[in-house]
């Protein structure tokens, strides 16, 4: 009868042990007005944490990504994303 209380006890530990969760990464923007010359002459750009262009994210696959974003500008921001996947060819180093 012990063993097969252990065996269970063993088992129950085993599967609690697997759970895991896809890691969070977590991002503040702040969007703002600034000034920038991306053609050589300065003109008036919109600034993500006074970057422009905006920040990089570097995630990989099933990353969940949280971006709270706090729009300071006198009119409604929209914000699309594209995603790029790169894939090095057979043979490459990275």
């Amino acid at each position: 009868m012990s063993s097969v209380v252990l065996f269970a006890l063993l088992s129950v530990l085993c599967l609690s042990a697997v759970k895991a969760e896809d890691p969070y990464l977590f991002f503040t923007w702040n969007v703002t007005y600034g000034t920038a010359s991306p053609l050589g002459v300065p003109q008036q750009v919109i600034l993500i944490n006074g970057q422009f262009p905006g920040p990089n994210i570097n995630s990989t696959t099933n990353n969940n990504i949280v971006i709270n974003v706090f729009n300071h500008l006198d009119e409604p921001f929209l914000l699309t994303w594209s995603v790029l996947r790169l894939h090095a060819p057979r043979g490459a180093s990275s």
